[in-house]
């Protein structure tokens, strides 16, 4: 495990001091917000970035029609009874 020194403005530390038990409490529970929060970064890390193309050029591609499709008799008939 690596070993970091950071520091902490001590009176933002007294505020929550008394909601522990003790010192070894208190350091377990600094403990796993840094490992929370190490682990959120590391996960955004891994997330594809967002793509700048626009929408529409994003979903072309998902669905490809027959070569034949003809897309304006499509929208014409669509709704005929």
């Amino acid at each position: 495990m690596c070993t970091y020194n950071i520091s902490i403005n001590d009176t933002l530390m007294e505020t929550i001091r008394p909601a522990f038990p003790d010192e070894a409490a208190l350091e377990q529970w600094l403990q796993r917000q840094m490992d929370i929060i190490i682990i959120g970064f590391a996960a955004k890390q891994q997330m594809p970035t967002k793509s700048t193309k626009p929408l529409s050029q994003r979903l072309r591609g998902i669905a490809k029609a027959p070569e034949d499709f003809d897309y304006k008799k499509e929208l014409s008939t669509r709704y005929d009874v």
